[in-house]
């Protein structure tokens, strides 16, 4: 299902909630912007655009480009109710997201996940609880174009097996 209720082919109308709503389940003129200046960048399909951050100690949103942001983007950000910041990012997410792709699959034996750093300056994994960090990570930087970041070890759950009680 998509973020406007469509699903697949058909439209599901939003249902109404009815009765009182926990505020942290509210949205915020963070959340608002965030979620304005996602859709924008998403309908756009800019190759130069990364990604948002929601700063909640500062109730501010960043957003992360590669090169200049568009005129109508940056009008956009200035018309939010919280401040919006961009940041200068070296790489996009076009450029990120296959690199990543690429580390998993030619290291899936050392490598349980891996996606663009937050601030899109490269890339991070998360390796195997067995992976000889220091040397994996080595590696990882000499055969990429871009910066490999170590994040953190946890190895992957088999979200296939069969986890009923019997």
């Amino acid at each position: 299902m998509t973020r406007d209720g469509t699903d697949c082919g058909g439209h599901r109308p939003k249902k109404a909630i009815t009765g009182s709503v926990p505020a942290e389940l509210m949205p915020t003129p963070r959340s608002i912007a965030a979620d304005t200046l996602a859709d924008w960048i998403e309908k756009s399909a800019n190759v130069n655009a990364c990604g948002l951050e929601l700063l909640r100690d500062q109730d501010a949103v960043v957003v992360y480009w590669k090169g200049t942001p568009p005129a109508e983007l940056r009008s956009l950000a200035a018309a939010q109710a919280v401040p919006v910041s961009f940041h200068a990012s070296r790489y996009s997410l076009a450029d990120l997201d296959p690199v990543a792709r690429q580390v998993l699959a030619d290291h899936s034996d050392v490598v349980s996940s891996t996606g663009p750093n937050r601030d899109y300056s490269g890339i991070s994994v998360t390796l195997w609880s067995t992976a000889p960090m220091e040397a994996t990570m080595t590696k990882l930087n000499a055969e990429s174009d871009v910066p490999v970041f170590f994040w953190k070890f946890a190895d992957p759950v088999d979200l296939t097996a069969d986890a009923s009680h019997s």
